[in-house]
C-alpha cells in the first residue's frame, strides 16, 4: 500500500489529476484512518469551490512565493546550517538507492521524502525518517498556520497523523527543533540550535553527521 506516496500528490503544484487523489486518500482514510477523516474535508470543499488556476495561485500563495511555510524539511530542521548540506547528501544517496526520482526539487522536499517512505527497502531507515524526522518538522510547519485558515494544514495534520499511528508505542525519540527566533519561515534569524535523541543507528547511518 503505497499511502505515503498517494499522500504526496497533494502536495505537488496542482493539476488536473489533484481531485482523483483526493478521492483515493478518501477511501484510504475511510478504510485505514477513519480518525483522520474529517481532516480532507475542506481540501475536498477547496477543490469543488476553485478551478485550477486558483488552486495553482493558493498553493503558490502557502508554499512559495511569500510563503506560509516551506515544504523543505532540511530546511525546517536545520535552517541554513551547514547540516542541512550533509543532511541532503544523505537523502540524495537514499534516493538514488531506492529510485526514487526527486525531479527538479531537492531531496528534502516533502513529497520526494513521502515516495520515499514507500519506495525504501531499509525500513529502519524509514522508521527513522518518518518518525523522527517529517513528524516533528511538520508539527513545527503547522506552527505557521495556527492563526490561518488555510486548507493544507488539514493535509499536513493527516501525513502526522498516519505516521504517528503506525509507530504507535514506537522507542525512537523525536527530532527536537529549538530556535533562538519564533519566525522559522521568513529566511530572517537563522541560527537554530539541535538536539537529537535518535538511537545509534541513526546517529551511525542516513542522518548520522547532520544530527550531531
Amino acid at each position: 500500500m503505497n499511502h505515503y506516496s498517494l499522500l504526496a500528490e497533494l502536495f505537488r503544484y496542482p493539476d488536473k489529476n489533484l481531485e482523483s487523489s483526493v478521492e483515493e486518500i478518501h477511501s484510504l482514510l475511510k478504510e485505514k484512518y477513519p480518525e483522520s477523516l474529517m481532516e480532507i474535508i475542506p481540501f475536498k470543499e477547496f477543490l469543488s469551490t476553485y478551478n485550477l488556476p486558483q488552486q495553482q495561485e493558493y498553493y503558490i500563495k502557502t508554499f512559495d512565493v511569500n510563503a506560509l511555510c516551506y515544504l523543505d524539511i532540511g530546511f525546517i530542521l536545520f535552517g541554513e546550517d551547514y547540516k542541512r548540506g550533509e543532511f541532503l547528501v544523505k537523502l540524495s544517496q537514499e534516493h538514488t538507492k531506492a529510485g526514487n526520482d526527486c525531479g527538479s526539487e531537492l531531496a528534502d522536499h516533502l513529497p520526494n521524502l513521502l515516495r520515499l517512505l514507500d519506495e525504501s527497502d531499509d525500513k529502519e531507515m524509514v522508521d527513522e525518517l518518518a518518525y523522527c524526522l517529517i513528524v516533528p518538522a511538520i508539527k513545527e510547519m503547522l506552527v505557521s498556520f495556527k492563526n490561518e485558515s488555510n486548507v493544507y494544514r488539514n493535509i499536513l495534520q493527516i501525513v502526522i497523523n498516519t505516521i504517528e499511528k503506525e509507530y504507535q508505542g514506537s522507542s525512537l525519540k523525536q527530532f527536537h527543533i529549538s530556535t533562538e527566533t519564533k519566525d522559522c519561515f521568513s529566511g530572517k534569524a537563522s541560527k537554530k540550535n539541535h538536539a537529537c535523541g535518535m538511537n545509534q543507528r541513526t546517529q551511525q547511518g542516513m542522518v548520522a553527521n547532520p544530527l550531531q
